[in-house]
């Protein structure tokens, strides 16, 4: 379906029997590539709805008229374009064609559908634009760094979210899984920036005072010991 197709079908001034009629059955002639020849007996019987409660019976029918109308409402909406009605008052055995069907898609993006966490997702190609965006400009992950996300969102099969939503996520989740590896690592400044300390190769000062007070108090017990004897 193209863009200009979903925004049309989606006027609150279309009825829902003419969305039928041209996604269910117009849509279907048009894209096999011949002449959409518009028959009221066929439209009739694409559009009526049989009755479980009455066998051989329908819940729902359109008439003539009613179909005439259908078709004024998709005209109306730039949906199709008659060509030469052969009567004023029908379209019986008229020719259209849908100019929505071989629109370029131009327009905007058809919305997307909310789903769960899939095995088979994976970023779009606007994640590292959108990375940036917000912020995380290292964007690139491992696997096991998409692993552990999609697992977590996996065990919620409850929480639907967009594509573009479920990048959000993930990109909220990296920040938050580098943001704890930074902070374990002790920042020192230099200048106007801040920097991960290196740790030095010898002991710590703490260290240093322990051993000095080990080193006394092993002299102190060896002076005591020559005293004795």
């Amino acid at each position: 379906m193209t863009p200009t197709e979903y925004l049309q079908l989606n006027s609150p001034r279309l009825s829902h029997p003419a969305r039928t009629l041209y996604y269910l059955h117009l849509r279907r002639l048009a894209e096999s590539g011949a002449p959409v020849l518009l028959s009221y007996p066929e439209l009739g019987r694409a559009l009526a709805v049989e009755d479980p409660q009455q066998p051989g019976g329908f819940s729902y029918q359109v008439n003539a008229s009613q179909l005439t109308r259908l078709l004024d409402e998709l005209q109306d909406a730039g949906l199709i374009r008659v060509n030469h009605p052969p009567q004023e008052s029908h379209y019986h055995g008229a020719v259209c064609v849908l100019p929505c069907l071989t629109q370029a898609f131009n327009s905007l993006p058809i919305p997307q559908a909310a789903h769960p966490m899939q095995p088979s997702w994976r970023p779009g190609e606007a994640f590292h634009d959108l990375a940036k965006l917000c912020g995380l400009l290292e964007s690139r992950f491992n696997e096991e760094e998409l692993g552990e996300f999609m697992a977590y969102w996996l065990g919620r099969p409850e929480t639907f979210a967009t594509d573009h939503q479920w990048m959000l996520k993930f990109i909220k989740a990296l920040k938050a899984r580098r943001y704890t590896k930074t902070s374990l690592t002790p920042m020192v400044g230099t200048g106007y920036q801040q920097v991960a300390a290196t740790p030095d190769s010898g002991p710590s000062p703490r260290a240093l005072q322990m051993i000095a007070d080990a080193r006394r108090l092993r002299a102190h017990e060896q002076g005591e010991s020559d005293e004795k004897e």
